[in-house]
């Protein structure tokens, strides 16, 4: 739903601007550092996703403030809006998301009123999107896998975990590269409606 500007200012500019001002060091060598660091963990793990495990790992303060000065680069795709207007009106909406609640919270700051539920998996299943989370899902919103669609940019988090829980799923594939993908929200709404 929302462009990468937000996670790229948070993740590939604040972070390694305060490391370097705390430190002491070049932006250049603190990005090195900290991108080294971020490779090390790998996307396949929680703490990957979890900006307070980096702020104790590189000692740093106020993940909060640095998430709020980094709002204004939240910015939807240009559609997501309208679609989310129009599904609600229909569906019940959720979303699911690795990201922590901090971070989910801030992007669905101006499109939340569209969702019934906000699920941060990390934060409140302990873990990324599995098959497994994707059930627990279903059973707190008191559905079955099959009455639940879901659509995700990740080929293995939206796409094949919840398909392995019987969960109808939908990669998105915003470059169109993969055949067989929609390439925008506006797909999903010409299949549901």
């Amino acid at each position: 739903m929302v462009t990468p500007s937000f996670s790229q200012k948070v993740w590939h500019e604040s972070i390694p601007a305060l490391f370097a001002s705390t430190r002491g060091i070049s932006l250049d060598v603190a990005k090195k550092h900290v991108f080294e660091a971020y490779d090390k963990v790998g996307d396949q793990n929680p703490e990957w996703y979890d900006i307070t495990y980096w702020f104790h790992r590189f000692s740093l303060n106020n993940c909060n403030h640095l998430l709020l000065s980094c709002r204004q680069a939240i910015q939807c795709y240009p559609e997501v809006e309208g679609v989310l207007s129009l599904l609600s009106k229909e569906y019940d909406l959720i979303v699911i998301s690795n990201s922590t609640r901090e971070f989910l919270d801030l992007f669905i700051e101006h499109i939340g009123h569209n969702f019934k539920e906000t699920f941060s998996t990390l934060s409140e299943l302990g873990g990324l999107k599995t098959a497994t989370r994707y059930k627990q899902i279903c059973q707190r919103m008191e559905i079955t896998p099959q009455s639940l669609l879901h659509v995700g940019d990740s080929k293995e988090f939206d796409y094949d975990e919840p398909m392995q829980a019987g969960i109808k799923a939908y990669y998105l594939d915003r470059q169109g590269q993969q055949p067989g993908t929609i390439t925008d929200l506006n797909q999903l709404c010409d299949i549901l409606l």
